[in-house]
């Protein structure tokens, strides 16, 4: 597995929830069956194995933090204390400041991708074009929460919680689409040899 499908799967586990019980009670008791720390561990194994073609010191300091972070999150027990739907004393944007190490995470990622596909002979234009798209969507993602939640601007929440599916969705999408490219630590070229035919 290449490094980039490490990150990439490790993100998949990281987005998508797969909670259990069905029905808790307590309604907030309940554990999810994809816990983050499995998939930030799976990051941060990819990024080390970046390390030959990427510069990734921050990356990976990013990625222990949001390993970190995850860790007494998995826990019902205390997560619930900061989910506002069942604690009213907290604010949406304390989700928004927990959650930020793992946005900054990946607008560091996106950016050294994207800057290290100029820097390719030749360019990469592929790459460098979709990854500085995606640096600039992760960058308005640090912004938009705090406008909206922090703010009180009720017309942004609908798009800033759209925004922030479609953005990691395509980075997703993308790490997987370029990760056999050996400058980032990829096998190179899928290669496809056609079956010689058999002589009747």
């Amino acid at each position: 597995m290449s490094p980039l499908q490490r990150i990439a799967m490790g993100l998949v586990i990281v987005f998508l929830p797969a909670n259990f019980p069905h029905h808790p009670h307590p309604a907030w008791a309940f554990y999810d069956a994809l816990p983050d720390p499995v998939g930030w561990l799976l990051v941060v194994t990819g990024v080390r194995r970046l390390r030959p073609h990427l510069d990734v010191d921050v990356l990976t300091w990013l990625a222990w933090v949001s390993f970190a972070i995850s860790v007494p999150l998995w826990f019902p027990q205390l997560n619930h204390l900061l989910v506002p739907e069942y604690n009213d004393s907290i604010d949406v944007s304390l989700q928004w400041f927990l959650s930020l190490p793992q946005t900054v995470f990946s607008l560091a990622l996106a950016r050294t991708i994207g800057r290290t596909a100029e820097l390719q002979e030749p360019r990469d234009t592929f790459v460098a074009g979709r990854f500085g798209v995606l640096t600039w969507g992760f960058a308005a993602l640090v912004v938009l929460p705090a406008i909206a939640y922090g703010g009180g601007v009720d017309a942004l929440v609908d798009p800033t919680l759209l925004g922030i599916g479609l953005v990691n969705v395509a980075f997703i999408y993308y790490l997987f689409r370029v990760h056999r490219r050996e400058w980032l630590g990829g096998p190179g070229p899928l290669e496809i040899h056609p079956r010689a035919r058999e002589d009747r």
